[in-house]
């Protein structure tokens, strides 16, 4: 029998030099189900945080953001991911302005009109295991740029960079706490090439806490942090390639947002989501996000059953099986760093 993949909301934050998993919560589809997720995002850039965390109004953007993903389960314990957005910026910032004192001008796309093109591709495979009271998922995923775009300047699609995602997922059933209620949680290290020498690690923790109010409509708490591990200087990006410098700059940020999602048939599912940026450091993005979107659910049978998301959960681990799957759309990347 099917099951019903209530919409995770976990991803959708406002930091990274990519997109962000979609898959952010532990749970995967079962062999030959999956979810197909179409998403709009409207996301706001006022300006950056600096090295000292001061807010400042350099390099503003709006961009929207076209997201597709499909997540598959290949058995009831492994699924895989792949994603891929579309991205349209326009520049809205000042002709000129300072980065710790170095001019900054804009870049060839900056003219304030929107210029799109498609994205990275993300790609993920993850395998769940189900203990008696936390569900763990481990995970590896890639980013893979589709063509040569633009990086200079601030209304570009991405950084044109591959990187390498690892980490886990974890989720558990808050039921015998407060009913039809679940958290999770994600921890990622992402390693992107070097590229004209300059490293980027970082890491990112995103957590989620869900209650659904019948087996329509789901409530959702987010929080989402990015940790900055190893990337260059001001001073060596000066002296190297300042024009480029937004693709190497590595920040670290922290966002909280809330969300909801309404179930319409046994297969489809609408959401909405409102993320911001509370703090952050070293080129993090002053921004918020609106998304809205659908997800779609295939591989139900004519007897699948409208289980709650928490219901699900409890179901599942009475019959020592699987939990079900969520795939999440994800907010445009955060290439724009001062």
């Amino acid at each position: 029998m099917a099951r019903f993949r209530r919409i995770s909301l976990a991803g959708l934050v406002l930091y990274g030099a990519s997109t962000l998993p979609l898959s952010a919560q532990p749970w995967v589809p079962a062999r030959g189900e999956g979810t197909v997720v179409a998403a709009y995002q409207n996301y706001y850039v006022a300006g950056h945080f600096d090295l000292q965390g001061r807010q400042n109004t350099n390099g503003a953007t709006h961009s929207k953001v076209l997201m597709t993903e499909i997540d598959f389960g290949l058995t009831d314990t492994v699924a895989v991911t792949a994603r891929l957005p579309y991205v349209a910026s326009k520049y809205t910032g000042p002709p000129v302005y300072f980065v710790g004192g170095i001019p900054t001008f804009p870049g060839p796309l900056d003219d304030r009109t929107y210029h799109g093109a498609w994205q990275d591709l993300y790609l993920e495979a993850r395998r769940m295991f189900t203990p008696r009271l936390v569900t763990v998922t481990p995970f590896v995923g890639v980013t893979l740029p589709t063509h040569d775009y633009e990086t200079h300047g601030e209304a570009v699609p991405g950084r044109h960079r591959r990187d390498i995602n690892l980490g886990a997922s974890a989720g558990v059933d808050l039921g015998r706490i407060l009913p039809y209620t679940y958290a999770t949680g994600r921890y990622a290290w992402i390693t992107a090439e070097r590229s004209e020498g300059f490293p980027s690690i970082r890491s990112t923790i995103d957590a989620e806490v869900g209650h659904d109010v019948g087996w329509r409509l789901g409530l959702r708490a987010l929080m989402s942090w990015q940790i900055r591990h190893k990337g260059p200087t001001l001073g060596e990006l000066n002296e190297h390639d300042w024009e480029g410098h937004d693709r190497f700059i590595v920040s670290s940020s922290f966002s909280l947002g809330a969300g909801t999602s309404v179930r319409t048939t046994r297969s489809t599912e609408i959401f909405a989501t409102w993320v911001a940026t509370v703090s952050g450091r070293s080129g993090a993005h002053v921004g918020r996000m609106l998304a809205i979107g659908a997800s779609y659910n295939f591989g139900a049978g004519l007897g699948s059953v409208f289980l709650s998301r928490a219901q699900h959960v409890r179901d599942r681990k009475l019959r020592n099986l699987p939990a079900n799957p969520i795939a999440i759309p994800v907010g445009r990347a955060e290439v724009n760093s001062r």
